[in-house]
């Protein structure tokens, strides 16, 4: 199969700025519609009882398995539902075929995705908003810092080591994986803080 002028990978390699602006601005856009309808869905699903406390989904405490969810319970409810996510993450590359460009560039928005979508959760909430938003309010995240739970600055820096991971050795590959990530980010946190102003 011969690559077309959308191939993404020969892009990146060819430093067409125009094209990656564009493409992370879209890409930005698309995921934080999917951030917000997401964390609609569940707050219909979950209520006032965030991590699927009150579902019927079963659960494990097991300590070895719960660092997965950085130490809260590991329940059906998450397992599925983010299974079912990656899946339709990965779903284009069905149509388009593999590349490790590809992969790493949907499972960096995927970590990403996760990070914004559980704070949409309790911006939109109206069991939670902002002023609720508190580690005494919020007991499945144990650990917090400057106002937000620990587990979001991991999930936004393994984002941007998987998004970049593709350049390593190059630096110039690297600064325009790392310059679409930026715009993606900037995105996210745009369109969330007008959220956070508007609820």
């Amino acid at each position: 199969m011969h690559k077309t002028n959308c191939d993404y990978s020969s892009r990146i390699s060819e430093g067409n700025l125009s094209f990656l602006f564009k493409n992370a601005l879209v890409f930005g856009i698309a995921l934080w519609v999917l951030c917000f309808l997401l964390a609609n869905l569940e707050v219909q699903i979950e209520g006032a009882n965030g991590w699927a406390a009150q579902l019927p989904t079963w659960r494990s405490f097991n300590p070895n398995l719960t660092w997965i969810f950085g130490g809260r319970p590991i329940t059906g409810y998450h397992v599925y539902l983010n299974l079912l996510l990656l899946s339709f993450f990965h779903f284009p590359l069905v149509l388009t075929g593999f590349s490790w460009e590809k992969e790493t560039r949907l499972f960096s928005g995927f970590l990403i995705l996760a990070v914004v979508w559980d704070f949409l959760w309790f911006v939109v909430n109206p069991h939670f908003g902002m002023q609720r938003y508190t580690a005494d309010n919020v007991w499945w995240f144990k650990r917090w810092a400057l106002g937000f739970p620990i587990d979001y600055y991991f999930g936004i820096l393994f984002s941007f080591i998987v998004m970049i991971a593709p350049g390593f050795g190059k630096k110039h590959v690297i600064m325009k994986y790392a310059s679409v990530w930026v715009v993606q980010f900037a995105v996210l946190c745009g369109l969330t803080g007008l959220m956070v102003l508007i609820y």
